[in-house]
């Protein structure tokens, strides 16, 4: 793709040379029919030297490509309309090129946005006190000794990288590949994940989930330049809430975290509650008879509208791996349980982790 854009600007770019040569009398150009003078003999120069380092910058994916490309693209049709009837056929590639300078400038506001809210999240980093283990429900001490975290040990943070195969729609049936990245820190509670997604040559998605301060936020774009989904609210802070609770098996040091309130509901299943400000949410997970965690259950609003209602939201695990000496579910997959069906969105897979480790202080009596 950035190859054939290179191409397309710097042959467009060399075509503008036609009208510099015309007015400085450097050659004949028949295809030119009408006068040029000197200058905007230098105007169509001048748009060749924009076009070049637009193609150069594109294809080096220089922040400010866009910026020049968007120029380029004007003053050259500027010069068409000007000269329309020997020139108009140069609107096309006009058209083609604006378009991959507006996306050139969507890709830098969002990688810009995405790396300020990471940043913003990481500065905020504490080191929480860590509830006895013994206080904890007897499946889920179990299962924190398998995970192999040592009890002196806390995780602050992880950098998650992951592939993903998604369905976006209940009615969907081919899977789409995705990647995505997540920064998770336990205090305070908070994610950011990031996703993207191939639609078609030329065509994708991104996406990005966030929680921090209680408050969730769903931003999905097409291409980076038109909004899909900008949901925020109520449901949305709950249902991230859960999401974060549910993604504790990544982190088993939140188990232990003062704010989560743990309640046994039998040998091999308990139920965690988190609050943060005014945002409360719950899920339960089962453990099998070795203590491994096998899956998560949350009733979760589905979609964001006035008369949404929850469902059952289910993560179960299909795989074991270790990062850093941490025992965590590497494969799983996410089932909306809805009315009509069920509806099984991700096949998720963690490539890596990388954790941040400290000690705790001891509980605040």
């Amino acid at each position: 793709m950035k190859t054939g854009v290179f191409i397309l600007a710097l042959i467009h770019g060399i075509i503008h040379l036609l009208g510099f040569f015309k007015a400085f009398k450097l050659a004949e150009i028949s295809q030119l029919t009408k006068p040029i003078s000197q200058p905007i003999g230098l105007l169509w120069l001048i748009s060749f030297f924009l076009f070049l380092l637009f193609a150069s910058a594109f294809f080096s994916s220089k922040p400010w490509a866009g910026h020049v490309g968007i120029a380029a693209v004007i003053l050259s049709q500027v010069l068409i309309f000007i000269f329309w009837k020997d020139a108009k056929f140069g609107s096309l590639p006009n058209l083609i090129l604006l378009f991959f300078a507006i996306q050139s400038l969507a890709d830098n506001n969002w990688r810009s946005m995405m790396e300020k809210e990471v940043n913003t999240l990481n500065e905020e980093i504490n080191i929480p006190s860590q509830r006895p283990l013994e206080e904890l429900p007897p499946a889920v001490q179990k299962w924190l000794k398998t995970t192999g975290l040592k009890e002196n040990q806390i995780i602050t943070q992880a950098r998650i990288n992951q592939t993903a195969k998604m369905k976006m729609d209940p009615d969907q049936e081919n899977w789409r590949e995705a990647n995505a990245s997540q920064s998770t820190s336990i205090d305070p509670p908070s994610f950011h994940w990031e996703v993207f997604m191939k639609l078609f040559p030329g065509l994708f998605i991104s996406g990005r989930d966030k929680f921090e301060n209680g408050q969730g936020e769903m931003l999905i774009k097409l291409n980076r330049i038109f909004p899909i989904v900008n949901a925020k609210g109520p449901k949305i802070d709950e249902g991230s809430l859960q999401r974060y609770l549910g993604e504790m098996v990544w982190i088993p040091s939140l188990a232990r975290h003062p704010s989560v309130e743990w309640k046994e509901l039998d040998e091999s299943t308990a139920q965690a509650t988190l609050t943060i400000g005014g945002t409360s949410g719950s899920g339960i997970f089962h453990f099998d008879k070795n203590g491994d965690f096998i899956r998560f259950e949350a009733d979760r609003y589905f979609k964001n509208e006035p008369d949404s209602q929850r469902f059952p939201w289910i993560l179960e695990v299909e795989k074991y791996r270790e990062f850093q000496e941490i025992r965590i579910p590497s494969k799983m997959n996410a089932t909306w349980r809805l009315k009509e069906k069920e509806w099984t969105w991700l096949e998720l897979q963690i490539d890596s982790v990388t954790y941040t480790f400290d000690k705790p202080s001891p509980i605040d009596q």
